[in-house]
């Protein structure tokens, strides 16, 4: 298998991300829908795709037939109970979304620590890894999805599109709304930090998606920023294959 001709996929909740496996991890690209990707590889020499899909389920079809039609494999990664040493605490592993298991797999490759990886987007994604068990993790709200569900609800409450760059106090309602849902946001590094820390005497909790920015600055912590850990997870599956 040919590591330039193997791409790999992550169709999340807001835009497409995409690697070749020859490339480094940095080298991400994005893509708004799946048409503008299918577009980009009318002419590439892909062999094989390897897809990592929380979208929906149109996106995940129009690759497929875009890789019938062109001889192209597609191998579209499910959540397993167990793989790469890793071992799901859920009963049901299908609940839970494939980058959530994708993001620990590339964690693990990452460091043999106990660690907490944090995946920051729509929602806030937690989970926690030690001995090559998952533990179990959180979900919340991630910034964006915070400010809008905090001004959908009340009536004289308004936001800006204004992202602070640290934490500080807010001096007018729009700015109050900011900082507010940023202390939220960053509470989840401080309580990734504390529940790790009671169980651990050495540990690493990892940032990454879209929104790391936001977390990686909280002071105290233990932080390692991952740029796109679920296409790292995507390129574990797919060095994999290329030994077996």
């Amino acid at each position: 298998m040919q590591a330039d001709k193997v791409l790999l996929v992550d169709t999340g909740n807001t835009c497409i991300k995409y690697r070749w496996l020859s490339d480094t991890s940095e080298q991400v690209q994005v893509a708004d829908t799946i048409d503008v990707l299918v577009n980009r590889l009318s002419n590439a020499p892909v062999s094989k795709i390897y897809l990592s899909n929380v979208a929906n389920d149109d996106a995940e079809t129009k690759l497929q037939l875009f890789c019938q039609s062109n001889n192209i494999a597609l191998q579209v990664i499910t959540t397993p109970h167990s793989a790469f040493g890793i071992t799901n605490s859920y009963t049901n592993p299908n609940k839970m979304g494939v980058d959530r298991w994708l993001a620990m797999v590339g964690a693990a490759g990452k460091t043999a620590l106990p660690f907490a990886v944090i995946d920051a987007g729509t929602a806030i994604t937690v989970d926690f890894v030690a001995g090559g068990q998952h533990l179990g993790g959180w979900i919340l709200p991630g910034y964006h999805t915070m400010k809008n569900a905090l001004v959908g609800a009340t009536k004289r409450v308004t936001q800006d599109k204004q992202v602070p760059p640290r934490l500080d106090a807010g001096t007018d309602t729009e700015e109050c709304v900011a900082m507010g849902c940023l202390a939220a946001v960053q509470g989840a590094v401080f309580a990734a930090n504390r529940y790790l820390a009671e169980r651990f005497d050495d540990y690493l909790v990892i940032c990454t998606g879209g929104d790391k920015n936001l977390l990686t600055s909280v002071q105290g912590s233990v932080n390692l920023s991952a740029a796109n850990l679920v296409i790292d997870g995507l390129a574990r599956y797919a060095e994999k294959a290329s030994f077996d």
